[in-house]
């Protein structure tokens, strides 16, 4: 979607359908659809806060990277079946090599957590599934150890939900969880997601395991209510 200054939209397509400069997509009359290619689709460098910045890999995060999943190992073990996939420094290298291209071709939007005073890596967030066409997002995340239990992971999906919301015109941010998973459970619900359903036996944990899901979400409307609240919690 394309917004308007009246806050009235245009729909804005990754699939075929008319080229427009934005200034005429933006004169257009509502649901109009036009083509834009996700590579032309502005995302900022980093997002930042007082105590965070949020933004793609580079190569050289690798090292950093790496040591935090194998301090974190046998916390994310049970949740994340991408654990196994690095087993050395090389293989954490060719994920961030990846993501920092995913980013650039709007394929993936993988992000890391840092510290802003220190520069040091806590952890990961991003958006796992999108849809550039409905502008509906699925975001995640993950600390290491050394970073639980300090309201990183709150602060992340705030920020990420403006981006989301503020700069994307999304309409919908998902949050799914393992049901078992509390503590990623507690964020979607100390910052207000909505709990929409539990889907029941969806899918196998990383043992094998079946489980059940959580699914949170925002839209439009809830990130407007809960804007301000976040803002005061600061």
């Amino acid at each position: 979607f394309a917004v308007r200054p009246s806050g009235r939209a245009v729909r804005v397509s990754s699939k075929p359908g008319r080229r427009l400069p934005l200034d005429q997509m933006l004169a257009a009359p509502a649901g109009d659809l036009f083509w834009i290619e996700p590579t032309t689709i502005e995302l900022p460098d980093e997002l930042r806060s007082s105590r965070l910045v949020v933004r793609p890999y580079h190569p050289d995060d690798a090292s950093a990277v790496f040591a935090a999943i194998d301090e974190s190992r046998a916390e994310l073990r049970p949740w994340m079946d991408w654990v196994e996939h690095h087993q050395n420094v090389m293989d954490t290298r060719d994920f961030c090599v990846r993501c920092a291209t995913g980013w650039q071709m709007r394929t993936s939007l993988d992000v890391g957590i840092f510290d802003a005073r220190t520069g040091g890596f806590l952890g990961a967030s991003g958006f796992p599934r999108f849809n550039w066409d409905t502008r509906a997002f699925e975001v995640g995340y993950w600390l290491r150890r050394a970073a639980w239990r300090q309201g990183y992971a709150s602060e992340a999906v705030q920020m990420l939900a403006r981006l989301v919301f503020e700069d994307l015109a999304g309409v919908r941010l998902e949050l799914r969880c393992d049901a078992r998973n509390d503590r990623s459970r507690h964020v979607a619900e100390r910052l207000g997601f909505l709990q929409e359903g539990r889907l029941r036996n969806d899918s196998r944990d990383p043992s094998g395991q079946l489980r059940d899901t959580l699914v949170f979400a925002l839209i439009p409307e809830d990130f407007a209510r809960l804007r301000s609240q976040w803002r005061a919690a600061r």
